[in-house]
């Protein structure tokens, strides 16, 4: 268990400009702290909720703007751990996660929440699960699978989820380190675990959740790619174009997938994740943290080396963008104004949508 964790490539270790002095009782049942300045914070997280804006950090922070990212305000969270990832599936319900396991859900557009699942709860879920699973398995399989469930109790809290996914605002499924995969079915009132049906006996860590049609993919460390049949199932490895972690999976039209990662690797299907090809990205060499689809069809692509690179052939090629940020970038959402607010290790940075009208090469980047 002393492999090291990478969150979409990035270690994210940090401290926020703290106003309140941190107390010594559980991060899990103590509030965020108030944060002087929540836009230059760690950020790991983004997205769009309607026409809000809403970001995820370290120490619990939340943060969410009405003006397209102009001006944040800080919502009300009841724990003091990092946030991961931020998911809406409308405008005002969303879903959240992040370190020790942590669940939380808003319905009020992300200005409170409320937390569903810790890693503690995680963990004897796992267990149980597995308790029930390991009947039907041979003696040797039965023991190497109640021990790798017992693991995560004695461990306590410590293990992150990294990606989550939604179907309708009660059923959302999340997966994170060491192969940990729960599902509720009841907007997080109850959780079962799923880590048992997930083809992963080295509990590799899982860094993404995507749909696409009626297949789920998980894409993970390792080169670690997993799939369902049509219509659901347990996760089965299929064929994977290389051998490096996988930080972010995209669903683009008609079958089409784009999977990226460590050191700048990025391969595309047009059939569903059967077969792949690599995407050459000329200059492009920091590992791919994050991506997004835009309004218009074009996709993004953010790297650690604080750069974005674009896409307007659904990911047959990509351009870098005018834009240099220094820091390495961790999420993107499109604001109503087509800019785009993106989170990174130093903050919030927003690039015009003007400046993804006309790409340039690395040589002609500047900093915004």
């Amino acid at each position: 268990m002393a492999r090291r964790l990478l969150l979409g490539g990035l270690l994210t270790l940090g401290t926020a400009q703290i106003a309140s002095a941190a107390t010594s009782a559980d991060p899990l049942n103590r509030p965020a702290p108030s944060v002087a300045q929540p836009q230059r914070a760690l950020l790991n997280g983004i997205v769009r909720a309607g026409q809000r804006l809403v970001a995820v950090g370290e120490h619990g922070l939340v943060i969410w703007s009405d003006d397209n990212g102009k001006a944040w305000h800080q919502a009300a969270v009841p724990v003091d751990v990092n946030l991961t990832a931020v998911a809406f599936v409308d405008k005002n319900h969303g879903w959240a996660i992040g370190h020790q396991g942590v669940v939380l859900s808003s319905e009020d557009g992300g200005e409170s929440w409320r937390k569903r699942l810790d890693g503690i709860q995680a963990a004897a879920l796992t267990l149980a699960q597995a308790e029930q699973e390991a009947a039907s398995l041979d003696e040797a399989a039965r023991d190497e699978y109640l021990n790798a469930a017992q693991r995560l109790v004695d461990d306590g809290p410590d293990k992150p989820l990294l990606a989550l996914m939604f179907n309708g605002p009660n059923r959302v499924s999340v997966v994170g380190a060491f192969n940990l995969a729960l599902r509720s079915r009841d907007g997080g009132r109850t959780w079962r675990a799923f880590s048992g049906q997930v083809e992963n006996p080295d509990g590799l860590h899982l860094y993404a959740l995507q749909t696409q049609g009626r297949t789920r993919f998980i894409a993970g460390e390792q080169g670690l790619l997993l799939a369902t049949s049509p219509g659901g199932g347990s996760f089965k490895r299929v064929a994977s174009p290389c051998e490096g972690s996988y930080f972010g999976l995209l669903s683009l039209a008609s079958d089409r997938l784009l999977l990226f990662g460590l050191q700048a690797n990025v391969f595309r299907s047009d059939d569903g994740g059967q077969q792949w090809q690599p995407v050459t990205i000329d200059g492009a060499k920091a590992s791919f943290n994050a991506g997004l689809q835009l309004s218009d069809g074009s996709v993004v692509l953010l790297d650690q080396g604080g750069r974005v690179y674009t896409s307007r052939d659904q990911g047959r090629s990509f351009r870098p963008v005018p834009f240099g940020w220094g820091a390495p970038l961790t999420a993107v959402a499109q604001a109503t104004d087509g800019s785009l607010v993106i989170t990174s290790l130093a903050g919030i940075v927003t690039l015009p949508a003007e400046k993804l009208a006309a790409p340039l090469s690395i040589a002609q980047e500047s900093t915004p």
